[in-house]
C-alpha cells in the first residue's frame, strides 16, 4: 500500500475516533452495484421482492461507464473496491473493464458471483484484469438442496464456475476463491459436506452468514420464521458446526462464520439483541456504497442516499450536509437514519484498518484491552499503543527472569507470531524480538505476549501495520541491528546512508544460537527513503542491511 492510501486510512480513522462530522478526504472502501438484475430468484433474496429491482421500474439494470468515471477521483487513495450489489455482476457486459481499471490504479477487487455463467474464457479474463478475491454463493452440497434454495441455477453450472475460476488462480495467482454459505434449517445438514466440497474444489474456505432477516418484506420475514437456524434443534446444529471445523482443519481449508463461540442461540435476531454493541459503526466514516442509478449509500442495507453523482460529485456528497449529519447521529449513539434493520440483524462493523476485530463478525476483538500491572510477567516497551508498525516486527520490553523464555508466546490479535526463546535475544530481564509477520494483514492488531496454553497474557496494545510498496525490510521508528559477538567483542559502530548513526544503543544479548552484538537504533529523526545500514567493528564492514523507513505522519 502505497504513503497515500495509508494516509488516507490514517485521517479516517482519527476522524473516526474523535467523532468529527467530516470524514478524511474520500472512502477506504466502495461497494459499486455493477448490476441491478439476476438470472436466479432465490428464495431469501430481496431482488425478488422488491419493486425497484423489477424490469419496469426505471431503475438502471447495470452501472454504466459514464458513471463509473465519476468514481475515478476515488482511485488513488481508495483501497477496496467492491463490484456487487443484489445482482450478478458476470452480468455486466463492463465487469473486466472495471476490474482492469481499477487494478490499474492499485485497489484491490473483490466480488460476489453466483458463478453460474463463468466459464474458463471467462475466469481468464477476470484473472488477468486483477481481481483480488471471488466469493461464490452456494448453499447446498448437493444438486436438490442447492437448486431448491438458488432457484433458476444449476448445480453442475456453479461447479464447472468454481473450477474455472480456481484454474484461473492456480495460471495467473489470482483471484482467490471462497464459497459462501447462507445456513438455514433446510440446508445446515449439508454444511460438514460444504467443507468437503469447497477442499475438494481447491476453493480457500467456506463463509457461513446466518440467514438476514428483512422488515421491509412480509415474504422474506415469512421465510425468515420458517428457515432461521434457530428453529432447528440447536444441539443437532451445534454438533454440526463442529463436525464441520474439524473437517475444515482435516482438508486444510478455512471455515468462518458468526456462529463461532457460544452456540446457545441460533435465532440471529435473539441474538443479536442479547449482544447489543458498545461501540460505533465505522461505515460511515469508511465506505459508500453506489447503486446503479448513481445514488450514493453508506452501506447495502442502509436505503438512505446522501447525494446523486449524476447531481453533485463524490467529494461534495461524501463531505456534505447529508453524510455530516449521519455520522454525528452515530457519534451520539442515536437511531441512525436506515439503520434500524442493520442493528437488528447484529451488524454493527468495525473497520478493520480502526481497530483489531474478530474475522467474520467485524466485532471488536477486545472491547477493553487488558490494563498493565507491576505484577506482570512481560512488560512491552515498545511498539507504544497507537503506533505504525511494519514488517519485520520490532518488540521490546522486559520479562521476569523465573519464567522460561520458552514459555513466552509473542502474539498478534489471537495468533501466536514467535516464540521468545527461538526468536529472542536477551540480556537479563532485557528483551529484543524482531520477526517477520508476512501473513499478518494490513490493519489494526493487538500486540501482546501470553505463557503457552494460558488464555490471559500482558503488554496489550493496539497498532496498526503498513507493509509499504517496498523490496526492502521496511521500518517505521525502530531497526534491530545484531552480529554475532565473535565478529564484534565490543560494540561496533552504525553507518546509514555513509554517516555514522549515534541513536544506536549496544548491548551483548544470547540467543538461541549463542552470543550477539544487538543495537536498538532509533530513526525518528531519520527521513523517509531507502538506506544500508552498515555495522563496521574497527573500520570493517561486518554486515550490511537495507532497509525503507517510511513516513507514517
Amino acid at each position: 500500500m502505497n504513503h497515500r492510501r495509508w494516509a488516507n486510512i490514517t485521517a479516517a480513522r482519527e476522524a473516526y475516533e474523535s467523532a468529527f462530522e467530516s470524514a478524511s478526504p474520500s472512502p477506504i472502501e466502495a461497494f459499486i452495484e455493477v448490476a441491478a438484475r439476476c438470472n436466479l430468484h432465490c428464495q431469501m433474496c430481496a431482488i425478488n421482492y422488491d419493486s425497484r429491482y423489477q424490469a419496469r421500474s426505471g431503475r438502471p439494470p447495470f452501472f454504466e461507464p459514464d458513471l463509473f468515471a465519476r468514481l475515478r477521483p476515488l482511485f488513488p487513495s481508495l483501497v477496496r473496491a467492491y463490484l456487487f450489489g443484489l445482482g450478478e455482476p458476470t452480468l455486466n457486459k463492463h465487469l473486466v473493464d472495471y476490474i482492469q481499471a481499477l487494478s490499474d490504479a492499485g485497489v484491490e477487487v473483490w466480488f460476489n458471483t453466483n458463478a453460474t455463467l463463468i466459464d474458463e474464457r471467462k475466469a481468464d479474463e477476470i484473472a488477468r484484469a486483477g481481481a483480488t478475491k471471488i466469493t461464490v454463493s452456494i448453499d447446498g452440497a448437493t444438486a436438490g438442496t442447492y437448486e431448491t434454495i438458488r432457484r433458476g441455477a444449476k448445480f453442475a453450472a456453479v461447479m464447472h464456475g468454481i473450477r474455472a475460476l480456481v484454474a484461473a488462480e492456480k495460471k495467473y495467482g489470482r483471484p482467490k476463491v471462497n464459497l459462501s454459505f447462507v445456513a438455514m434449517a433446510s440446508n445446515i445438514g449439508e454444511l460438514p459436506a460444504m467443507v468437503d466440497l469447497c477442499a475438494d474444489l481447491g476453493a480457500t474456505g467456506v463463509h457461513v452468514e446466518p440467514l438476514f432477516a428483512q422488515p421491509g418484506s412480509a415474504e422474506l420475514m415469512e421465510h425468515y420464521w420458517r428457515e432461521n437456524l434457530g428453529v432447528s434443534d440447536a444441539k443437532c446444529v451445534s454438533d454440526l458446526f463442529d463436525d464441520a471445523f474439524r473437517r475444515a482443519e482435516f482438508r486444510g481449508v478455512s471455515l468462518a462464520t458468526r456462529f463461532a463461540g457460544a452456540r446457545d442461540e441460533f435465532d440471529y435476531l435473539r441474538r443479536a439483541k442479547n449482544e447489543r454493541a458498545d461501540w460505533t459503526c465505522s461505515e460511515p466514516w469508511s465506505s459508500i456504497w453506489v447503486t446503479s442509478a448513481g445514488e450514493v449509500r453508506t452501506c447495502c442495507v442502509n436505503e438512505t442516499s446522501f447525494g446523486n453523482l449524476f447531481e453533485r460529485t463524490i467529494e461534495e456528497i461524501w463531505n456534505g450536509e447529508a453524510f455530516h449529519h449521519f455520522r454525528a447521529q452515530h457519534a451520539r449513539r442515536d437511531d441512525p437514519t436506515g439503520c434500524r434493520n442493520c442493528i437488528a440483524n447484529g451488524r454493527i462493523r468495525q473497520s478493520p484498518f480502526f481497530r483489531a476485530i474478530m474475522p467474520v463478525t467485524y466485532r471488536p476483538l477486545f472491547e477493553a484491552l487488558p490494563i498493565a500491572g507491576s505484577t506482570d510477567v512481560v512488560k512491552i516497551d515498545a511498539p507504544h499503543a497507537g503506533s505504525t508498525v511494519t514488517d519485520p516486527l520490532v518488540v521490546t520490553g522486559s520479562m521476569d527472569r523465573a519464567i522460561p523464555p520458552e514459555d513466552l508466546e509473542l502474539m498478534i490479535d489471537s495468533t501466536p507470531v514467535a516464540n521468545f526463546n527461538e526468536s529472542g535475544y536477551f540480556a537479563g530481564r532485557q528483551f529484543v524480538i524482531e520477526v517477520p509477520i508476512d501473513f499478518v494483514s494490513e490493519g489494526a492488531h493487538v500486540v501482546w505476549a501470553h505463557r503457552r496454553d494460558q488464555k490471559e497474557g500482558w503488554g496489550h496494545r493496539q497498532v496498526f501495520l503498513w507493509r509499504a510498496d517496498s523490496e526492502r525490510p521496511r521500518t517505521t521508528t525502530q531497526a534491530v541491528f545484531a552480529i554475532p559477538r565473535r565478529k564484534a567483542p565490543w560494540a561496533p559502530t552504525l553507518s546509514i546512508g555513509g554517516f555514522e548513526w549515534q541513536r544506536v544503543a549496544w548491548k551483548t544479548m544470547r540467543n538461541v544460537r549463542g552470543m550477539n552484538m544487538v543495537g536498538v537504533a532509533d530513526l525518528t529523526s531519520l527521513p523517509p527513503g531507502d538506506y544500508t545500514g552498515q555495522i563496521r567493528f574497527l573500520g570493517r564492514i561486518v554486515s550490511e542491511r537495507p532497509f525503507k523507513r517510511l513516513q507514517t505522519d
